[in-house]
């Protein structure tokens, strides 16, 4: 469905893993107030922040594309709608260890002589909220709820799936879209 594969790796989930990386690392950034720091606490707290806020995403993703979708499929199947939990713990270190590295190249960098415009900010935590609210809308949009069968023969219901993702999505990835916006706003106040 999502077209080539690499490694039985569908080809187009390197770019959207990239660019809610780069989301998730941003939005750190705005909570922490890290954009400018170097020093060892934010270059350890920055990833680990930003590592839990990719993660959110990802287990609002999971259930849908695989166990409805099946753009991918879970062998042994897993508790949360067919998705194991060593997916999100091996999405959490795969992060984790990618935003760490950069993390330490950054450290090192010299550090940029202007500031980014406060446009590229709130981007971030907007765009991160309209991603948080597709979860939200397929709620809302789901004409009915039909069994779904995992790969290990487990039967789930669609809405149960569906809304359950909408609810994780309220209450994980919007939170953190909304505290960066207003972070951002308050910070501009002052």
């Amino acid at each position: 469905m999502l077209g080539p594969k690499l490694f039985m790796v569908p080809l187009l989930i390197g770019p959207g893993y990239l660019g809610t990386g780069y989301l998730s690392w941003v939005l750190a950034n705005i909570l922490l107030e890290t954009d400018r720091r170097r020093d060892a606490l934010s270059t350890f707290a920055t990833p680990l922040l930003g590592t839990f806020i990719m993660v959110g995403w990802d287990a609002c993703l999971d259930p849908g594309s695989s166990t409805i979708s099946k753009i991918w499929i879970w062998e042994t199947g897993g508790g949360y709608f067919g998705v194991p939990l060593t997916n999100y713990l091996g999405w959490f270190l795969t992060v984790f260890l990618f935003m760490q590295a950069f993390a330490l190249y950054r450290r090192v960098r010299p550090e940029p002589l202007l500031p980014v415009a406060q446009s590229h900010w709130y981007q971030a935590a907007i765009f991160f909220f309209v991603m948080a609210l597709d979860f939200p809308a397929g709620h809302l949009g789901l004409a009915q709820s039909v069994a779904v069968t995992d790969a290990t023969g487990k039967v789930w219901q669609t809405g149960d799936i569906i809304e359950t993702s909408a609810i994780v999505s309220l209450f994980t990835m919007m939170p953190f879209a909304v505290a960066s916006f207003f972070i951002l706003l308050l910070r501009r106040k002052t």
